[in-house]
């Protein structure tokens, strides 16, 4: 799984968004994540922004390791948020009527 982070140096936000991504996708390395940050106004940052359909900065993508997004989060997030988005992707975290009720393939 691949984690791209869009930001530009004009956006307020961005650096925020920034030190959380870098804060937390360390944690995930050995799981197989990777991170990569994209300037828009490089010519990388202008290609792969018309590829995902980058729209708003700051903008993360998760994606598989075939490159699709599975998950897309435009502006500021929590440390809390980025981290259970992770973790359910990648198998680490249960879905909450999964913990309730438990999973179908739990034998009982």
């Amino acid at each position: 799984m691949k984690i791209i982070l869009f930001v530009s140096s004009q956006c307020p936000h961005c650096p925020v968004a920034e030190r959380i991504v870098k804060k937390v996708v360390p944690d995930y390395y050995n799981y197989g994540l990777s991170l990569n940050t994209i300037r828009l106004t490089t010519k990388e940052g202008k290609k792969r922004s018309l590829e995902y359909k980058v729209r708003a900065i700051p903008t993360t993508l998760i994606l598989d390791d075939n490159g699709k997004v599975l998950k897309r989060m435009v502006g500021g997030m929590s440390e809390n948020h980025l981290r259970a988005s992770i973790e359910k992707l990648l198998g680490l975290r249960k879905s909450v009527l999964s913990r309730i009720f438990g999973s179908k393939n739990e034998s009982k």
